[in-house]
């Protein structure tokens, strides 16, 4: 079947072309899922097109990135509060795995959270998917199927881990759980599995490879996701450095650091995207920099789990690429770009007195867009700006009353919008959101679909009172000695 030609008429775009970033009376081309013409007043005498879209009074700009999330984490939104990040994952995996989730209940979950992004003007998400059970192709196919269902662009990262980390730092849990990775290394088959699905049964899912965090891997794990990584010419995606006890314990583990050692192992490098970046020194910066590896700041995230501000005016200082990630339902507790970019923005002025190191909005709106796309290998150079060459993934807001009155466009989207003047959705020139409304899934079934088992799981969590046993005690213990060892306390006060 052809694909539609959409033409949108009397447009305000966010180009995010510093040449030219907001031109005014715009038409746009959509043809074959790409932006194939854009000016003033298009030549479009002979083109046959199927829709025109009015989008006078709007405004035009393109899809947000959400360059790392956690899908599945919306089945236990706002479960918790007050907790560490290590004592909060812990507590996610008990809940999770005391019930048993199935395939269908797995690709309902991850798609309602891509609804949620979609009607909130994200376009394109990095699922970085951890389940206790391990990865099996059965769960990479629902999640895969979870973004072509909604009609998002996603990417899936299975996570992979051998090695506990806090149990290295001497923390003994009374409950063994199911590691990521099973044993016998069928990982590699399931991944060359997916990579195979993709090709034959989708134009807008992805995989990438997704070890969990370096200090959660073995050298030889790293070393074959690596391997794998060049072979399949697939980008990679980990968690680096988010809590201070993961710099603290990392250099007690490998003498140089985590980042010197992943750097040595060869996955520091174009392909990286690197979630969190909190505890990254300076050393540390100036080899992310030097790598061309990207950094994906979880504003919220880190705000929630008391783990600090990622040094995002140090990292841009350096050249380092840094995009945007909304994280998971129970940290972020929100998939919604637009609350990480104003959070961004506004955070980048707490330990910065020179108000020229500030982000700017634009340098905001950057993150959430095309620095997304840069981070993520399959994206670059294809999504993230208004361009003709670059699939048509786009935003159309009718401005509500929190963009009233309208002064500066950019300044607004970023420090007034939170996603309620999202009109129109459009993702490789396809439709997904009209009016305000998704097209292709139904919204009140898929929360039908998922509110029995999350509520089921949140009794469990509740009939269990988390209350803080000896293995929350002793990371409660490697908190105080990590802070005590902080001697330059850049991110909390003694």
């Amino acid at each position: 079947m052809r694909a539609k030609t959409i033409l949108l008429q009397h447009a305000t775009l966010v180009t995010m072309d510093e040449r030219k970033p907001v031109p005014k009376s715009q038409e746009l081309l959509i043809q074959d899922g790409r932006i194939n013409g854009l000016g003033g007043q298009l030549k479009t005498h002979g083109v046959p097109i199927d829709e025109r879209i009015d989008c006078r009074g709007k405004i035009v700009i393109p899809g947000l990135v959400n360059a790392h999330s956690h899908l599945l984490e919306i089945l236990q939104r706002s479960f918790r509060d007050n907790v560490r990040k290590e004592i909060w994952l812990r507590q996610r995996q008990m809940t999770e795995e005391a019930v048993e989730l199935s395939t269908n209940t797995i690709g309902a979950a991850a798609a309602l959270a891509c609804a949620e992004m979609l009607k909130s003007g994200v376009t394109a998400v990095v699922d970085h998917f951890a389940l206790r059970s391990g990865t099996t192709a059965a769960i990479i196919k629902a999640v895969l199927g979870a973004f072509d269902r909604t009609g998002i662009r996603g990417i899936l990262a299975p996570s992979l881990r051998d090695q506990n980390f806090l149990e290295l730092m001497g923390v003994r849990s009374p409950q063994r759980r199911a590691k990521n990775l099973r044993a016998d290394g069928r990982w590699q088959d399931e991944m060359i599995q997916g990579l195979e699905l993709v090709k034959s049964s989708s134009t807008i899912a992805n995989l990438m490879l997704g070890p969990s965090s370096p200090q959660n891997c073995t050298d030889g794990l790293l070393r074959e996701v690596v391997r794998m990584a060049e072979r399949y010419d697939l980008g990679i995606h980990t968690h680096l450095l988010e809590t201070i006890i993961e710099r603290w314990g990392g250099r007690h583990l490998y003498a140089r650091g985590l980042v010197e050692r992943i750097a040595q192992l060869g996955l520091l490098s174009p392909r990286l995207s690197a979630a969190h970046g909190v505890w990254l020194d300076q050393r540390d910066m100036d080899l992310v920099a030097q790598s061309g590896a990207s950094v994906i700041h979880n504003p919220a995230s880190n705000l929630k789990l008391g783990s600090g501000i990622a040094p995002v005016m140090e990292l841009k200082r350096r050249g380092v690429n840094v995009a945007i990630g909304t994280d998971g339902g129970d940290t972020s507790d929100s998939y919604s770009v637009f609350e990480q970019m104003r959070l961004a923005a506004f955070l980048s002025r707490l330990n910065t007195a020179n108000a020229d190191h500030w982000l700017t909005a634009t340098d905001a709106l950057r993150m959430g867009t095309v620095n997304g796309a840069k981070a993520i290998p399959a994206w670059r150079g294809k999504v993230g700006k208004i361009k003709k060459g670059y699939r048509a993934d786009l935003v159309i807001l009718s401005p509500h009353i929190r963009l009233r009155p309208m002064n500066d466009v950019i300044h607004q989207l970023v420090y007034c919008e939170a996603g309620h003047s999202v009109d129109t959705v459009l993702v490789d020139g396809k439709v997904v959101v009209r009016n305000g409304r998704l097209t292709f899934v139904d919204e009140k079934a898929l929360v039908r679909a998922v509110e029995p088992i999350s509520a089921k799981m949140y009794r469990i969590y509740r009939r269990r009172n988390p209350l803080a046993d000896k293995t929350d005690l002793a990371v409660q213990r490697l908190y105080r000695r990590a802070l005590k060892a902080d001697e330059p306390g850049r991110h909390f006060e003694k």
